[in-house]
Order: C-alpha cells, then structure tokens, then sequence
C-alpha cells in the first residue's frame, strides 16, 4: 500500500509539471482534482469451485462499494476540446462470501483522454469523457473455513488495459475556477489468478465523482 501510494504521488507530481509547462505557452491549461463514490461491479469475481460451494462469486459479492481520487492536467486545445492525461487510484473493502473473506482490492490506472465541452462561454457547461491507459490491479489474498491450504492468493498483481467513458457538468464559479460532477463507466482487462476458481472477468465499476478544475 505504501509504495502504490508514493507511485501515485510521484506520477501526480510529474503530470502536474507537464501541465504547468504547457499553460504556460499559451495559458491555457490546467488541473482537475476529484473525489469519487465507486460501486463494487456486477461482473463474474471467480469460477465455479468447491471450496466455494459451487458458487461463483460476482464483483459485488466480494467487494463492498468504494472510494476513489483522481488527478487531471489537461490542455485545452479549443474552447471546446481538452486532452488530458490522468492517474487514478481506487479502493473497495473486501467482504465474506460463502465462508471465503476476500482482502481489500485496490486499482491504480494511468491514462490519457480527451473532454468535449459544450455551450462555450456559458457558466454551466455539459460534456462527455473518453479515456484510455492502463491499469494496475493489486493482488488479493483470500482466508477462512472455506479456503483450502495452499490457495490464498486468490489473484496476483496484474497490469492490464484500462478504458472509461461518461459525462458530466462543469459549473464556473471564478473566471479560472469551475467545479464539477460527473459519472463515468470504466472497465480493466482480466486479473491473473493461479488458480482456476479465481478466473475472472474485467473489473468494472460506474464511479461518481465530484471535483474542481484550477486554469492557470
């Protein structure tokens, strides 16, 4: 946890930079901090096994809804067209199903994007998000009555693609300041797992942010 969070702050430091040096060409660039809510997904968390009783567990069966940060510089290329690049680090709380406790599942994604903003020079401005990187899946160990000896690591850490895309509302409030909401649906690629039972499908999950962007 220590080390993901210094990588996390050292990328967040470095994005930061790059956005400062380019607003200053031209004076248009920026960054975004936001909070999120993040729902435990609906999709398949394992395979069918007998220490799990024939069940399966889904997403949501073993983890509990989360929380998440995300860092933003970005680059307004028009008055309608941002570039952004992104890190992002999410967290869900691990719960018990069918006698099996799962840990904590943790999320780092590194990404770029682009944000289309509409009805310029307004002080309430819709838009839509797309973005696109990779993400690192922290692994996640299992315990209790159910779990056979030599299976606790239940999935190992994975890197894997990242994808998200959504849309939300900025709301100016100073002429270089403008908070926002927004939801977006994001998915991961597949977390390896050493064993057959902790086969599983991306991880997805629909995170609502709240946040606010400095122009500088």
């Amino acid at each position: 946890m220590r080390q993901r969070g210094w990588m996390f702050i050292v990328a967040a430091m470095f994005l930061s930079l790059f956005a400062t040096s380019a607003s200053g060409e031209s004076g248009t660039g920026g960054i975004s901090l936001s909070a999120a809510v993040v729902p435990s997904g609906a999709g398949d968390a394992g395979q069918d096994s007998g220490w799990l009783n024939n069940n399966a567990p889904k997403q949501n069966d073993a983890f509990d809804t989360g929380w998440g940060v995300r860092i933003e510089p970005y680059y307004d290329f028009t008055s309608l067209v941002r570039g952004q690049f992104g890190v992002a680090y999410n967290e869900w709380g691990g719960k018990t199903f069918n006698r099996v406790t799962f840990e904590d599942l943790k999320i780092t994604t590194y990404y770029v994007g682009v944000k289309i903003r509409f009805r310029p020079n307004t002080n309430i401005r819709p838009y839509v998000v797309s973005d696109i990187g990779v993400a690192n899946i922290g692994g996640v160990k299992v315990s209790g009555s159910g779990v056979p000896v030599g299976r606790s690591q239940y999935w190992e850490s994975t890197t894997t693609a990242f994808f998200d895309i959504g849309g939300g509302v900025e709301f100016n409030v100073a002429p270089k300041v403008s908070f926002f909401l927004d939801m977006r649906v994001q998915a991961t690629g597949e977390p390896n797992s050493p064993f057959p039972s902790g086969e599983s499908a991306g991880i997805g999950s629909i995170p609502i942010s709240a946040g606010v962007n400095f122009t500088f």
